[in-house]
């Protein structure tokens, strides 16, 4: 699965049949979490990306320096593809936290059928 895709999921099935003003609960999915404005990283282009944003430096900074600017500049709020599209069509997104599967109900779900094939598969 890629945003591409369920992103057309979303639009051609789920939003003709969502009940209006509904809340969904988006688990940690790659595909969920495409965002509008990517962030600034260690890997990144770092003095590219830095004129793009209009952040001040020193062009003879070197890598550490600029990372260290860039930690204060991180977007602590990022505006993801999903609740931008979501939202445009009256609905409300929560979003589970990351590496925390005792919220997702599915995982548990999961974890018992697991254990149930386990028990009988000897």
């Amino acid at each position: 699965m890629n945003f591409e895709n369920f992103d057309k999921w979303i639009r051609n099935q789920l939003l003709p049949n969502l009940p209006p003003r509904s809340v969904l609960l988006i688990v940690n999915a790659s595909y969920h979490n495409v965002r509008i404005e990517q962030d600034l990283n260690s890997n990144a282009r770092k003095r590219v990306m830095m004129v793009e944003r209009n952040i001040s430096h020193d062009p003879k900074q070197t890598k550490p320096e600029l990372y260290a600017i860039i930690k204060m500049h991180k977007n602590r709020n990022p505006r993801y593809k999903l609740d931008i599209l979501l939202n445009e069509h009256g609905h409300n997104v929560l979003r589970l936290p990351p590496y925390h599967p005792e919220f997702n109900p599915i995982e548990k779900i999961w974890a018992i059928t697991k254990n149930w094939v386990a028990s009988r598969n000897i």
